[in-house]
C-alpha cells in the first residue's frame, strides 16, 4: 500500500475513563517500538486548563473535555488499527466495529473550536465574583472578612471592602492573599 496516497484523518478512540493520558503514552510507546511513526501524526487528550487558587497559590488544573475519549490523527491501516486497538484500556474506535469512522473536517473543527472556547472561558472564569465574601490570609488584615468590589484578572488582584471601626475601607489584594469564605 502506498503511504503517500493515504491521508491522515482524525479518529475518536474510546478508552477507560481516567486513563486517557496513560493510553496516549502507551500508544506512543507502541508506535516507537514497532517503528510505525509514519502512520501516526498526533494524539490528543482533550482537556481544558482551569485556573484555581489552592493553598494560597495560583495553579492550573486540567478538566477533561471529553472524558473517556482521545483523538488520534492517523493513517488507518490494518496494522495501525491493531496497534491502537490492542493497547490496554482502549475499548475501541468510535464508528462501526469492523471499520472505524473518521471525523469529518467540520466535526473536528467543531471539537477544536469548542475546546478553545472552553479554555478561554476557563482562563477568565470567575475564581471570585463581585459581591462574594472572602477571608483575608496574612498581612495586617489577617482573618478580616470582606466583600469583593472589583476584580482585575490581568493582574490577579481584587479590591475588597472591609469594615474598620465601622467604616467601609477598600483594599487591594492578590488572589493568593484571600480565600473563599
Amino acid at each position: 500500500m502506498d503511504l503517500e496516497k493515504i491521508v491522515a484523518q482524525w479518529y475518536v478512540v474510546s478508552v477507560s475513563s481516567g486513563s486517557e493520558k496513560q493510553v496516549k503514552q502507551r500508544i506512543f510507546d507502541q508506535v516507537a517500538k514497532q517503528g510505525m511513526s509514519e502512520y501516526f501524526e498526533d494524539i490528543i487528550v482533550p482537556v481544558v486548563e482551569v485556573p484555581e487558587v489552592r493553598r494560597g497559590k495560583n495553579v492550573i488544573s486540567e478538566k477533561k473535555f471529553m472524558p473517556g475519549y482521545i483523538l488520534i490523527k492517523m493513517n488507518m491501516t490494518d496494522n495501525a488499527w491493531h496497534l491502537v486497538k490492542d493497547v490496554a484500556k482502549v475499548t475501541g474506535f468510535l464508528g462501526s466495529k469492523s471499520t472505524p469512522k473518521p471525523l469529518s473536517e467540520r466535526e473536528i473543527q467543531s471539537i477544536f473550536s469548542k475546546l478553545e472556547s472552553e479554555t478561554k472561558d476557563a482562563r477568565i472564569s470567575k475564581l471570585y465574583e463581585i459581591g462574594e465574601t472572602v477571608k483575608i490570609r496574612g498581612g495586617p488584615f489577617d482573618t478580616f472578612v470582606g466583600v469583593v468590589e472589583e476584580i482585575d484578572y490581568q493582574k490577579n488582584k481584587l479590591r475588597i471592602s472591609i469594615s474598620i471601626f465601622g467604616k467601609s475601607t477598600l483594599i487591594e489584594l492578590e488572589f493568593t492573599e484571600v480565600e473563599k469564605n
